[in-house]
């Protein structure tokens, strides 16, 4: 049988376009013994800028197989592809049989097994060329978002119930974007996001909350506290004291809602992109909240810590777009002095990576204010319009939320 690999060069010398295999992502990796007549190709590409006959080729390795190709170099290229990836998950299954048979615990063996099929997903797409100038296809998408828009009553994503962040931040959430929020620890980043999904969940989609930083009871008792509005209070709820007839009444106001669905690992294993992408599978959510960035890990489990964050960064972005829900990656802040913690950070303080502030479609810092129920809001990064900023004054206990006008 003649070599994937092989068909691929010859396809590409026949067919001179190796823009192909550039835009396919991996393939030095792919071309496996035919790695040094690959480079030879690049090496010529880039001192001629042209393609090569294969004779010319032929004359440094002549041990070089014509072979005859008629189909385009996207075909030989996918077979390629199709052919390392099935072998690499072979050799990856085989392995972890062999680590399973030799004692090692089941928890070691699927966060091996999670870190080598991640490596193979950069092997799974390719880039994606969109002809603007295709004016049918454009009209469809704009009927799209206007039909969607429509149906949510006036913006195409989730709006946030917080009109300085509605009135900067039009679309709402939509899906493909990647929101980041930045704040020092215990300023109040966690529960002001869990008010988002909350007001999400209210206007009738399905919140995701990933947390890694308490258990699924304890954002449950934020959650009714929230969406109670004076019902029940936070610390109450820990408790387990709860008024039945104000129970009973909010449960009846949940009639008719979609689930709102709390994720947690509790310690279990790795929870990376990969596992979160499964749980959207599952659960179909129009909102995923990850609280937070630095408890997780990237889907290779890197070990240095601003390797992790820029991998993080870029897989919870595709994430996004790739399953088209609206992302909120919630991070800690590095503080650059003993008092710069005492004002909302900036978007320069992103802890360890800079690279969420690069991705994120809208960045915001909040910040509770020492000895106060005032909590601040203030936009770092917008590229769907102006920065913003603003105030809550919230009594987290009793779940009672107002904005504070001038």
């Amino acid at each position: 049988m003649v070599s994937k690999a092989l068909q691929t060069i010859n396809a590409v010398l026949k067919y001179k376009d190796i823009a192909t295999l550039y835009a396919g992502g991996g393939i030095d990796e792919l071309m496996g013994e035919y790695g040094n007549i690959w480079e030879s190709i690049k090496s010529y590409h880039t001192r001629y800028h042209a393609i090569p006959d294969i004779d010319v080729i032929k004359e440094r390795h002549p041990d070089l197989e014509a072979v005859d190709v008629t189909a385009d170099t996207q075909y030989y290229l996918d077979g390629l592809r199709e052919e390392f990836v099935t072998s690499r998950i072979t050799n990856i299954m085989v392995n972890a049989d062999s680590a399973q048979r030799e004692g090692h615990s089941a928890q070691a063996v699927l966060a091996k097994l999670q870190e080598s099929l991640a490596k193979l997903n950069r092997f799974s797409g390719t880039a994606s060329d969109t002809n603007i100038m295709d004016f049918e296809d454009a009209e469809r998408h704009y009927e799209e978002v206007r039909e969607r828009s429509l149906a949510l009553g006036g913006v195409p994503g989730i709006s946030t119930g917080i009109s300085f962040i509605d009135s900067a931040y039009q679309s709402g959430f939509a899906p493909g974007d990647l929101i980041v929020v930045l704040g020092w620890t215990g300023r109040a980043k966690s529960i002001t996001t869990t008010l988002f999904a909350c007001n999400a969940h209210d206007c009738g989609f399905k919140p995701m909350i990933v947390s890694l930083e308490m258990s699924a009871a304890k954002v449950r008792d934020r959650i009714y506290t929230i969406k109670g509005s004076g019902l029940f209070s936070n610390s109450a709820l820990g408790l387990g004291d709860i008024a039945t007839d104000n129970f009973r009444e909010f449960k009846k106001k949940q009639d008719g809602k979609p689930e709102f669905i709390v994720v947690t690992n509790e310690g279990s294993q790795e929870l990376t992109p990969n596992v979160v992408e499964a749980k959207i599978d599952q659960h179909h959510p129009k909102l995923v909240i990850l609280d937070y960035a630095q408890l997780a890990s990237d889907n290779a489990n890197s070990e240095n810590m601003t390797q992790r964050m820029m991998n993080m960064s870029k897989e919870y972005k595709r994430l996004a777009v790739k399953k088209q829900v609206a992302i909120i990656l919630i991070s800690s802040a590095t503080a650059e002095s003993a008092t710069s913690s005492n004002e909302p950070p900036t978007i320069n303080q992103v802890a360890w990576s800079r690279q969420l502030a690069y991705d994120a479609d809208l960045a915001f810092a909040i910040h509770k204010l020492d000895d106060s129920d005032l909590i601040m809001i203030v936009c770092r990064k917008n590229r769907n319009g102006p920065l913003f900023a603003g105030m809550l004054d919230w009594d987290i206990d009793n779940g009672i939320v107002k904005e504070v006008f001038d």
